[in-house]
């Protein structure tokens, strides 16, 4: 079967939605199935790309997936201007998976023949309520025309906007990581960011944006001996280290900056557990969180309606605070850092849950039995 993924943007360009399309596409190609992925070149990918000998592109291939990165004009309201990616979409494949919100793929589809459809629905556009309003009646045309929609959990379906009249054809498949490349490993090597004999320390992973609420987790460190790891780049690094050194805690943060994915799981086996501060509904599910449960660390994360209440069953697996409330998380960082019983009780139960709902294969299986049933009812469709 040939499958066609069209993206924003795709490793090593970082983002949770990135990884996923990763991980969904080299698991159809580890399958045997023909995998193209179709995206804008993104920050991490701007060196320029292999030439042949008659100037064009080669074609580049990770994970057995051939990936077709569209020169990038530039980045408006969040969204790649890339020129190409019309005609590239126009690979002649079986099926065809979308993944929203991405109103330059959602035109590409409603652009290119009709093929059997599929749409991840990662998140409903959050802050430019402008493009919101442009957007909405071309994401519904393109949701008219799928044969499923997906989202990752079941707050996701019921507090979308943009989904509404859709719920009869969307289904939940929960992201997954790979549980034993994350997985406990005691003793491991401490990277450097975790300064020996330095006491608890806490570690966030992810991109430096507003959303993830790390203002909230410098104000949490205000007045306490906490520690705190934050791996990861964006454009909110140099204001954080200002508000770090203004608040007098930046001797106790430890700015990491981008960890290479062969480094990432040193980074949760060191850290004494994991904290996911996001405010805003964003955060749709937060794959740090499950892959820092996938190595048996207790989590925090925040109260938010979204897929990230069924990632981290409060109580459970990790501990749960109100969004926005540096008070309430300082609290229960302060009571994971000083009991190390309730620590290794909640991480020994975060690692069996994600065994048991948000495993890579898991994920993976249960897209490629969706592309099977689609393509047979297209081939029935096709025969009356």
């Amino acid at each position: 079967m040939r499958i066609l993924h069209l993206s924003k943007f795709y490793p090593p360009d970082p983002g949770g939605l990135a990884d996923v399309v990763a991980a969904v596409a080299e698991g159809a190609a580890a399958a045997g199935h023909e995998v193209r992925v179709v995206c804008a070149r993104g920050w991490s990918a701007r060196a320029a790309p292999v030439r042949s000998g008659d100037g064009e592109p080669e074609p580049e291939r990770r994970g057995g997936v051939q990936v077709d990165r569209q020169r990038t004009l530039g980045i408006v309201w969040s969204q790649p201007v890339a020129p190409g990616y019309l005609p590239a979409a126009r690979w002649p494949a079986d099926v065809v998976h979308v993944h929203h919100p991405h109103p330059l793929a959602d035109l590409a589809t409603i652009l290119r023949p009709r093929t059997p459809l599929i749409v991840t629905h990662h998140s409903d556009v959050q802050r430019q309520a402008r493009l919101r309003a442009l957007y909405l009646p071309l994401t519904r045309a393109v949701l008219r025309r799928a044969t499923a929609i997906v989202v990752a959990a079941d707050a996701n379906r019921a507090g979308s906007r943009e989904l509404g009249g859709f719920e009869a054809r969307t289904r939940v498949i929960s992201f997954g990581v790979d549980h034993t490349r994350f997985a406990p490993h005691p003793g491991a090597p401490r990277p450097t960011a975790f300064p020996p004999g330095a006491g608890a320390t806490a570690l966030f992973v992810g991109r430096l944006v507003g959303y993830k609420g790390l203002d909230i987790l410098l104000r949490a460190l205000v007045g306490t001996s906490l520690r705190v790891v934050i791996a990861g780049d964006g454009p909110l690094r140099a204001s954080l280290e200002d508000q770090a050194r203004v608040l007098g805690v930046l001797p106790r943060v430890s700015f990491a900056g981008k960890v290479a994915d062969h480094e990432l799981a040193a980074f949760y086996q060191a850290a004494d557990f994991f904290v996911l501060p996001s405010t805003t509904p964003a955060e749709m599910f937060g794959i740090a969180l499950v892959e820092a449960m996938a190595c048996g660390k207790a989590v925090i994360s925040t109260a938010l309606p979204t897929g990230v209440r069924e990632v981290n069953a409060a109580g459970v697996s990790g501990l749960e605070v109100p969004p926005g409330d540096p008070t309430a998380l300082r609290a229960a960082m302060l009571q994971l850092a000083e009991d190390r019983g309730l620590r290794e009780r909640l991480g020994t139960a975060a690692r069996a849950r994600v065994e048991e709902r948000f495993t890579l294969s898991g994920m993976v299986e249960a897209h490629l039995r969706m592309y099977e049933a689609v393509s047979r009812e297209q081939g029935a469709g096709s025969r009356e």
